[in-house]
């Protein structure tokens, strides 16, 4: 639910539910916050949509600081302050409705502020619950769809064993590749990009965990630390050279640099190549 793509869905999914709510339904008599007048039907979608989107607006700013936010390692999201954070939206949407009211004093007529913004706050409430909750449905769906597919491949007995599987900080499930298409791994702060093959082609995921329990997790495979920032699969080293008192490893693969081999990890990272050299 934090990731930018899932965001940003659901700010748009919301704003076009919120639009076609109020023009099919009309709710608490919205066609009187208008200037009086006789509208037409496309005048009142022309509205309803510019209100909507300033709304949302407020909700997309809220969305970007919620990700920078989640980020840091020590401002992890919980259920809990997921949830506040949607009241606080919920919030300042109201109170910039009762603003653009109070600013247009719809149509000259003097109003209660405060009754302003109770009507602003449910009308608001009863508008986004349900995008809300049918974006927080969908994509717990999603999640627990990728959790049965870790299982299922986990369950596939020596087949599985073909495969490696990348979890985030969280242990949810981001990425899985046959062992004979991932190349290296290289560490950016608490991201990780990992290289691998897909079609013949280059790609690289980034995902947010330390090389360092990504490195335990894989402790059991041939995918083998040799650098501080860098992982190796062994099975694809096709040049391992020495320039002057510094190693490096060579993959084979045209756009790809040459990955360091330091010496805190050069012997153990030797044992395992020359093996397999024989």
């Amino acid at each position: 639910m934090l990731t930018k793509q899932n965001q940003t869905m659901m700010v748009l999914f919301v704003s076009l539910f919120a639009v076609v709510f109020i023009n099919i339904f009309k709710p608490f008599g919205s066609e009187d916050w208008m200037i009086k007048g006789k509208f037409t039907s496309t005048q009142y979608l022309v509205w309803s949509t510019i209100l909507v989107c300033m709304g949302m607006s407020i909700v997309a700013i809220s969305r970007v600081i919620m990700y920078h936010y989640g980020k840091k390692a020590t401002h992890k999201i919980t259920v809990l302050k997921y949830i506040c954070w949607v009241i606080v939206e919920l919030l300042l949407l109201s109170a910039a409705f009762t603003l653009l009211a109070l600013i247009t004093s719809y149509g000259g007529a003097v109003r209660d502020p405060l009754e302003i913004y109770k009507n602003a706050l449910q009308n608001t409430v009863f508008i986004l619950f349900i995008p809300y909750l049918i974006s927080i449905m969908y994509l717990s769906y999603q999640d627990k769809s990728a959790k049965l597919r870790t299982i299922m491949e986990e369950n596939l007995g020596n087949k599985s064993t073909s495969f490696i599987s990348f979890r985030d900080e969280r242990g949810v499930l981001q990425l899985t590749v046959a062992k004979e298409n991932l190349l290296y791994i290289e560490s950016a702060d608490n991201y990780i990009s990992i290289w691998y093959l897909k079609n013949e082609q280059l790609k690289k995921q980034l995902i947010r965990i330390t090389l360092k329990e990504l490195a335990a997790q894989l402790a059991d495979t041939e995918i083998v630390r040799c650098h501080r920032s860098f992982m190796v699969n062994l099975a694809q080293v096709k040049v391992l050279r020495r320039e002057k008192e510094n190693m490096f490893i060579e993959l084979g693969y045209a756009g790809l640099k040459e990955i360091p081999i330091s010496k805190t990890y050069g012997e153990a990272v030797l044992k395992r190549i020359i093996p397999m050299e024989k």
